[in-house]
């Protein structure tokens, strides 16, 4: 979901619900924002999450073959790339957590 379209959504969501809670969070050392919603819609609290990061071109393992040897990942990033991960939860209330939402389940 592109920048565009998810300001579209976080507008309706705002107007039609109100939020409960809005956070946005960055972490510059993984160089990833994730954007949290949290709303009272009409099945009860949903929170949507949308993870911003860049993507990974290469991965590049460095490992002696030693005993005890240590080994390393380094990931290669796009500088101007991204991938954006929207999650679905729902509150349940029994077990006191949030659960995610898998669309694909809905249907059955």
């Amino acid at each position: 979901m592109f920048q565009g379209k998810w300001e579209d959504l976080i507008d309706k969501i705002e107007k039609l619900f109100g939020f409960v809670e809005h956070t946005i969070e960055e972490y510059p050392e993984r160089r990833m924002t994730v954007e949290t919603a949290v709303f009272d819609g009409a099945t009860g609290l949903i929170k949507l999450e949308r993870t911003v990061k860049p993507v990974v071109l290469d991965q590049r393992t460095s490992y002696s073959k030693r005993a005890g040897g240590e080994v390393t990942t380094e990931y290669v990033l796009s500088d101007d790339e991204y991938v954006d991960t929207v999650l679905f939860f729902k509150w349940d209330s029994v077990a006191r957590e949030w659960t995610q939402i898998d669309f694909a389940d809905i249907g059955r």
